[in-house]
This record gives structure tokens, sequence and C-alpha cells, in this order.
């Protein structure tokens, strides 16, 4: 069986607010994460607090312009090497922890159809949408289009921009939405990043 062990000690800031920077808008599952890192870091010597931005990239360029004190990404992130290649940032800290469970999603009292509508998905999830489908559904008939993220595609459905979003539980739930097909939990593993300390690099 492979074992191992990691601590992971964040360096406090003088405000004494640990400041963790993360996909947004509120009920993303990064925010999730964050949620859970929170509860896990919780001391008595600081408080920490989550900040949510529109990209991973403005969280990159939160943690490099000291906005924030850690970044939180998923593995799923597709340019997560843009963090892991960064000369200033360095990983502290890896972990899992699974995503809300994640499915298909439509407005409540709003009928079911397939063709000519719309579906939106932040890009990581995409994939669960041939399992989503009702298996007769013809994929040709339906517009796809990429949204930045889970709760953003939530949102879209929420104001009559689509027709269906691939999202998480907590943003049914937050934009008052229904699910039509669940996939379920998606086991995630995650980064914490935070800047190197200034001697570090010349």
């Amino acid at each position: 069986m492979l074992e191992f062990q990691i601590e992971f000690k964040p360096r406090i800031p003088p405000s004494k607010n640990l400041v963790i920077g993360t996909l947004g808008p509120t009920a993303t599952s990064s925010d999730y994460a964050a949620k859970h890192i929170t509860n896990h870091l919780l001391s008595e010597e600081f408080s920490v607090s989550t900040q949510l931005f529109d990209s991973f990239i403005d969280v990159k360029e939160a943690l490099l312009q000291d906005k924030v004190d850690l970044a939180l990404v998923p593995h799923a992130y597709d340019r997560i090497n843009e963090f892991y290649m960064e000369q200033s940032i360095d990983l502290g800290f890896i972990f899992i922890f699974p995503t809300p469970v994640y499915g298909l999603a439509k407005k409540k009292n709003t009928e079911v159809v397939f063709n000519g509508s719309r579906i939106v998905t932040h890009p990581a999830p995409l994939p669960l949408l041939t399992q989503l489908l009702p298996d007769y559904q013809d994929q040709t008939q339906i517009q796809v289009d990429l949204s930045p993220s889970t709760s953003d595609s939530a949102i879209q459905v929420m104001e009559g921009l689509a027709d269906f979003a691939i999202t998480n539980e907590n943003a049914v739930k937050a934009y008052d939405l229904e699910f039509i097909s669940i996939y379920g939990n998606i086991e995630m593993s995650w980064s914490i990043f935070h800047k190197k300390k200034a001697e570090n690099h010349v």
C-alpha cells in the first residue's frame, strides 16, 4: 500500500488574515473545496477568507500581485501547468476532495426540449454530456457552448440565456434550478500554490 503524509503550514500575513483565491462565482466546486480547506486551516492565530475570481488566470495574477496568499486550483483545470511553471510560485499542498454532485440542470417549471436548445458548461465536465443526455438524443440538434465556471453556467440558465447547464448541486440550489439527470460526485485532486519567498529568487 502506498502511504505518505505531508504537512502544510502556510505563511501567515501581517494582517493575520489568510486569503485563499479560487474560481467563482459563489457555489463553484472550487468555492466548495475552498470552504473545506478553510475549515482545516482555522486557527486562533489567524483568520481565513476566500476571494472568488472570474478565471484561474485572474487567480494567478492576484497571487503574483500579493492580493491573495494562496491559490486553490483543481487538476482538471486545463492550464494548471501555468501555475507549476511560474518561477515565482511554489506548490504548497496537494489533496483529494470530491466535488458536489454534477448533473444536467434546467430552470424550474420549464419543459425538457433538447432539439434546438443551448447547453452551457465549463470545459472540465464537458465529457459528462453524453452520459447526461438521453440515449436517443441527436447531439447535432444541440448547441453546446463553454462558460467560465459551473456557477456561470447555472446563472446563464437562471437568466434565460441557455436552456441547460452541466453544473453542480450547490449551484443548482444557489441559482434555483433543478436537475433533469445526475452523474454524481467527481473525485478531484487539488493543488494549493503560494508565492515564493523573495529570497528564493534572484
